[in-house]
């Protein structure tokens, strides 16, 4: 029996609910069942993944600005991503736009004068 199948009753309940009644955590696991099928799908498994992830996070570590590491760290994420579904354009497009956020960041602090 599929996990989803055993969250709902014969009717298509979930059980123990009234009908139309569900609880958010019902709901986020109704969701979650969908949504890592897709990004497995899409990314290839969490494993290999995260590994690649965490590899190129080790370097980045050295940068000692909170806030451009954090958006090395997404670009990097994106790269991981790239690197599995190659024409996988969002990821693409979110790498172009946290590196603008470098951008912004630094001259929000020149315009602030902490630079």
């Amino acid at each position: 029996m599929l996990e989803k199948e055993r969250l709902l009753d014969e009717q298509g309940r979930h059980r123990g609910q009234l009908p139309g009644e569900m609880s958010n955590t019902e709901k986020f696991d109704l969701e979650i069942m969908g949504v890592t099928k897709e990004r497995g799908e899409v990314y290839g498994h969490p494993i290999d993944m995260f590994n690649r992830a965490a590899r190129g996070q080790e370097i980045i570590r050295k940068c000692d600005d909170i806030e451009v590491r954090h958006a090395l760290e997404m670009i990097w994420v994106k790269i991981c991503r790239l690197i599995e579904t190659p024409d996988h354009f969002d990821s693409a497009k979110d790498i172009a736009g946290y590196a603008k956020c470098i951008c912004m960041i630094v001259d929000k602090r020149k315009q602030d004068g902490n630079m």
